[in-house]
């Protein structure tokens, strides 16, 4: 059984802001705006200076690796599906232990058969047109989206950093391009990370952050998920399905993630003991259905 009845997603997103209004439907609870920060952990100092890190230089270091994404993939320019997409992930970012990033969470679908998704660093994530397929409903999307959004949460794009060969360089140069670019530049951004955007940009797209951190990543998301409502047994549902995908002769996502094996032994011992899912609300169906007909057509 889901903790709420999630019926209307209405999420509005400004950096800065100290609450996000949120219209959460129930029996007599229509309208009421939660103080999000009091829902998760506090974004505490200390962990920024433990990275090395400050979130204006991360958001600035996303937006080149972003840019780097969108010279392989195209974006898929459908309003519905687009504005759909962003308000569950907004909703799904609310929720995490990171609401704000320095310059707001992005959700963009990318027009590919391909069966992926990927969060670059400061909360700007991809999902194909193929996951989109994968999902059969909106709290498959909704596991899909946390998963990237704990990526950004637990701020895995700086850990490849300093797990790689750029990591006694990456400060200096991310900080040069969070100070130089005025008004951030993305162009400018790719000209002075150079090799390290690609180096950075390739791992994200060719092996995703690695079994530790991708095993974190659909742990948090479990718990974003059931914060607001949405069965989080859905995701080893979703599993299944590009578990039998996969073994048909399918790979993509595999190349980047965990074996759907492997996660949902993951997902399946982090759900022990928790309630037993329940039928989602037509509510939920309706809108993942008419929202998403477009962009999940083949």
């Amino acid at each position: 059984m889901c903790l709420l009845s999630v019926t209307v997603l209405v999420v509005f997103v400004q950096p800065g802001m100290s609450q996000f209004g949120i219209g959460i439907g129930g029996s007599d609870n229509d309208g009421i705006n939660i103080d999000i920060f009091q829902m998760g952990k506090t974004i505490k100092s200390a962990a920024e200076a433990k990275r090395g890190f400050t979130y204006q230089q991360e958001h600035y270091l996303g937006r080149a690796i972003a840019a780097n994404i969108l010279s392989t993939y195209e974006l898929y320019r459908d309003p519905s599906a687009n504005r759909y997409v962003t308000l569950v992930g907004q909703t799904v970012a609310a929720h995490s232990d990171m609401p704000q990033t320095y310059g707001g969470y992005h959700f963009f679908i990318l027009d590919s058969d391909e069966v992926n998704a990927f969060a670059a660093p400061g909360g700007i994530i991809f999902i194909t047109r193929g996951m989109l397929r994968a999902c059969e409903n909106e709290d498959q999307l909704a596991a899909v989206l946390a998963h990237e959004v704990a990526h950004v949460q637990n701020r895995h794009g700086v850990e490849l950093i300093k797990n790689s060969r750029w990591k006694k360089f990456g400060t200096e140069a991310v900080f040069l391009a969070a100070s130089g670019f005025g008004g951030g530049d993305v162009a400018a951004a790719v000209g002075v990370f150079g090799d390290m955007v690609k180096d950075v940009s390739k791992q994200i797209m060719a092996r995703g952050y690695g079994k530790k951190l991708e095993k974190r990543a659909d742990t948090d998301a479990l718990i974003i998920m059931m914060r607001i409502g949405y069965e989080a047994h859905e995701s080893v549902t979703l599993m299944r399905n590009m578990q039998e995908r996969f073994v048909k002769g399918g790979k993509d996502f595999v190349k980047t993630h965990p074996k759907p094996k492997d996660r949902i032994k993951t997902i399946g011992k982090a759900l022990k003991g928790e309630l037993e899912a329940s039928e989602i609300p037509a509510v939920r169906v309706s809108r993942f259905d008419s929202s998403l007909a477009g962009a999940r057509a083949q």
